[in-house]
């Protein structure tokens, strides 16, 4: 590498308006792709369902329209406005997460009532609940390092928070969200800076309460043996099906893939799961190793955009907020592809900013919001953002 090319790489990953441009950069990637390939996996079940191959990815596409609002809105609100509004969150989301145990209400999605019905459309609010428990959880993190409370007060509020968000959720059946839950606790845990011991003591403690849960339902413990060995006789024909499709799609997907449109394994091998859970099987597939690595690359650029944000920002708020997103959405990820390719258990974990759903699309553009928007308000990046033409909506952070 010469002298300039050097200089410049350098420049570019210096410039303080680097970590907000890589965001918003590299979430329009993950998020355009996402759009393109839920209608290429989709269009199969919706034109059964529905007469029409467009209403799947025409859904998917009117909920990126609605998470703008939520989006603008996390990236105009300053942190103390954010932690005025935490309570409030708080009761909302765990109110819904209680209502979908209620008859007439709540509904159940291939084993798991984690849903709300309303009428037109439904919501997830465990979905919402990853963001909500992820600022909390910031603003104890924020109050410790203000010397406002002890760090035994707030390992104890972070274990009984989190706690009480995801025994709803678990008790629905979403295992996988209470995975990410746990995930992001881990984080929170290790920024605090407990001792390993204590952090491994809290961790076992964990994987027994989830490794009892699966004991409670046979399908649980045949997902989690199954991805061992899907193409096996016992596993194949029942829960090594998807796995075992998935694990084909992108073997047979080669450099440059099928061709966009041109999967097969999204014609029912892949279950109804195709443009959700398995979304990156179908890329594999029809991309090929180009399309995988692209995903790859830009979320790893995510990663350190917000990696980035979370050492400059001075406000430990925002600091330990910008943390736990990364943890979120890196965790998530890697759980999703892990699943795809075979190296760990189906959960149903979608794949973020790319997976068919909209209240999962809307919170991940939530945390895209928050992280833009701390990124914004950094001195350095301030000065520069706020001599371009505000052309978008980005473009103009708040005071």
């Amino acid at each position: 590498m010469t002298k300039s090319s050097k200089s410049v790489n350098k420049n570019i990953f210096s410039n303080p308006t680097a970590a907000y441009n890589l965001l918003l950069g590299s979430a329009g990637v993950l998020i355009v792709l996402g759009l393109i390939m839920v209608l290429s996996a989709s269009g199969i079940r919706s034109y059964f369902t529905s007469g029409s191959s467009f209403s799947i990815a025409g859904r998917q596409f009117l909920w990126f329209c609605i998470g703008i609002i939520p989006m603008w809105l996390a990236f105009k609100i300053p942190s103390k406005a954010w932690k005025r509004l935490i309570p409030a969150m708080l009761i909302v989301v765990f109110g819904l997460e209680l209502a979908v145990f209620l008859p007439g209400i709540g509904i159940e999605i291939n084993g798991n009532r984690n849903w709300i019905n309303l009428g037109l459309f439904t919501i997830q609010p465990s979905e919402i609940a990853k963001f909500a428990i992820t600022i909390w959880a910031a603003q104890v993190l924020a109050q410790l390092e203000k010397g406002a409370i002890n760090q035994q007060r707030a390992v104890y509020s972070l274990i009984i928070g989190f706690g009480l968000i995801s025994a709803p959720i678990l008790a629905g059946g979403d295992l996988g969200t209470t995975l990410i839950l746990a995930a992001i606790l881990m984080a929170m845990l290790f920024l605090i800076g407990i001792k390993f011991r204590h952090l491994l003591g809290i961790g076992l403690i964990g994987a027994g309460l989830l490794f009892a849960v699966l004991l409670t339902k046979q399908s649980r413990l045949a997902r989690l043996s199954s991805f061992l060995d899907p193409f096996s006789e016992s596993n194949y024909h029942g829960p090594g099906w998807q796995p075992a499709h998935s694990i084909m799609a992108l073997a047979s997907g080669g450099i440059f893939g099928v061709g966009l449109g041109g999967s097969r394994q999204k014609w029912g091998n892949l279950g109804p799961e195709a443009h959700t859970d398995f979304i990156f099987a179908v890329i594999g597939e029809e991309l090929g190793l180009f399309g995988t690595v692209l995903v790859l690359l830009a979320f790893l650029a995510f990663i350190w955009a917000g990696v980035n944000i979370a050492i400059k920002t001075k406000d430990p708020f925002s600091r330990y907020a910008a943390a736990g997103i990364v943890a979120w959405i890196s965790v998530q990820a890697t759980i999703n592809i892990a699943s795809v390719i075979g190296m760990f258990p189906v959960v149903g974990v979608p794949l973020p900013f790319i997976s068919y759903g909209g209240s999962a699309l809307i919170s991940s553009m939530l945390a895209l919001g928050f992280l833009t928007g701390v990124a914004r308000r950094e001195p350095g990046a301030k000065a520069i953002l706020d001599k371009r033409p505000p052309l978008f909506i980005f473009n103009r952070g708040s005071k």
